[in-house]
């Protein structure tokens, strides 16, 4: 089941696919902020965290995917969804290397596209998952080893005693 809480970011110089867009989030229970510029995507980045960013290849003023590493610098565990019109080999190779979770080509297929946004949120809740893990196991090492040290501490003075 979708919460409300998820944000998506889309970026778009195209408001008509904005809207739509927009609208077809909404309605599946995302919260949908908008930007027609990568200028204006990287404003809300700084202000709000965002779980995925849907982002059109060419923009106005840089390309999704010179923007996804914009936004990763900020928030780096943010997925990403890179759409385009232009299905080069190119435009695939520079979306991947930036480290998009997705290409989609346009037309948008609607259901497809519901599908990877839920997709690349499962796979985030994984890593946080993992990450969260790997912070306790640490914790839980060094507590341990604290424990280990503290007994040594005690043997020590125990044997400093009984050699009095």
């Amino acid at each position: 089941m979708i919460r409300h809480s998820y944000r998506v970011l889309l970026v778009d110089d195209d408001m008509a696919s904005l809207e739509v867009l927009g609208e077809v989030l909404t309605r599946a229970g995302y919260d949908a902020v908008s930007a027609k510029t990568g200028y204006e995507a990287l404003e809300i980045v700084r202000e709000v965290s965002i779980d995925v960013a849907l982002l059109d290849f060419n923009l106005p003023d840089t390309t999704g995917a010179e923007l996804l590493q914009q936004i990763k610098r900020f928030q780096p565990s943010v997925p990403a969804i890179i759409m385009s019109a232009n299905t080069s080999q190119g435009v695939k190779f520079d979306v991947f290397e930036a480290g998009a979770y997705t290409f989609i080509s346009k037309p948008i297929d609607l259901p497809q596209l519901l599908g990877f946004v839920s997709r690349a949120l499962d796979l985030k809740q994984q890593s946080i998952s993992r990450h969260q893990n790997r912070r306790q196991d640490i914790s839980a090492g060094r507590n341990n080893q604290t424990l280990q040290v503290k007994r040594l501490s005690i043997f020590r003075w125990i044997r400093i005693i009984r050699h009095k």
